[in-house]
């Protein structure tokens, strides 16, 4: 919602590539000469269409979440970036005779200067793992949940594929705007 996506395509909900292909193009038929599709990585098309990427699997995802996760391990998500968003963009390229130009933004949006709510986090988080250490927790992590900081066990912070849900407010905002997640018409 915050860079005005024509499209999100996401791993809870399996995408319609001539959905996608379609909001596109009626964009470039009303003039705009331009449109943006955001993909996550385990983005997946629905039964029967065509991937052009390798195939990810949950179990691949899962594997690599951390060095204790079960099943293959390694390098999964480094090697990966960007294969999702090169697969949609393609499709999209034939499916609307436009260029498509897949962009991965990786470390770029992992920079820049810290503000001041970066400021307190880091300080609150610091002395949060201090606190821990004083009353002898170990195995956790401090993590926010407003407005407190709470130590959360690492069994239960690790190894966990986190989705959207499907009827959260976020997701139901995107349908309002005219925002495509691949599924076709679905009301708000």
């Amino acid at each position: 919602m915050a860079v005005c996506a024509d499209a999100v395509l996401i791993p809870e909900i399996p995408y319609d590539i001539q959905k996608v292909a379609a909001k596109l193009s009626e964009k470039i038929k009303a003039g705009r000469t331009y449109g943006l599709v955001v993909v996550a990585e385990g983005a997946m098309p629905r039964d029967g269409e065509e991937l052009h990427a390798e195939a990810v699997t949950p179990e691949s995802l899962r594997s690599s979440l951390s060095p204790g996760a079960t099943g293959q391990g390694g390098s999964h998500v480094i090697e990966r970036s960007g294969l999702m968003a090169q697969a949609v963009a393609l499709q999209l390229q034939r499916l609307t005779d436009q260029a498509a130009y897949p962009l991965v933004l990786g470390q770029w949006v992992k920079g820049g200067p810290p503000t001041a709510v970066d400021r307190q986090l880091g300080l609150g988080y610091g002395a949060g793992a201090v606190r821990a250490l004083q009353a002898n927790q170990s195995g956790v992590m401090v993590a926010f949940q407003p407005p407190d900081l709470v130590f959360v066990p690492l069994t239960e912070a690790i190894n966990k594929i986190r989705t959207v849900p499907g009827a959260s407010v976020f997701m139901k905002i995107a349908r309002s705007l005219g925002i495509s997640l691949g599924e076709g018409e679905v009301n708000a």
